[in-house]
């Protein structure tokens, strides 16, 4: 039988839209998520400075109907997103709407 876990969500900015915390009960991983227009803010906090997967979501460049995600391992979650943050033109990556560690 399965048990029940318990999920602890934290709003930073009061916002469901806006950076958001996550961690699940005896479990040593955390969840980070906002929109890219919160990026300075989100590599400052410090779970960021982790090992860490993240996802970086935008529209689909082909059609622009779908959504494209780009998936991605790190030692150093907050640098990797700051070089993912960058023109393309110098390695970063154009994606919209978020990203997530």
């Amino acid at each position: 039988m399965n048990s029940g876990r318990t999920l602890k969500v934290f709003l930073v900015d009061g916002t469901p839209n806006g950076l958001l915390t996550a961690e699940i009960m005896n479990w040593t991983g955390h969840v980070l998520t906002g929109p890219r227009s919160k990026l300075s803010e989100l590599i400052q906090r410090p779970e960021i400075m982790r090992t860490g997967v993240y996802f970086l979501v935008g529209p689909d460049a082909g059609d622009g109907i779908g959504t494209q995600v780009y998936i991605g391992e790190t030692d150093d979650a907050a640098q990797r997103l700051k070089e993912h943050n960058r023109p393309e033109d110098k390695g970063g990556k154009d994606f919209g709407s978020g990203c997530a560690s």
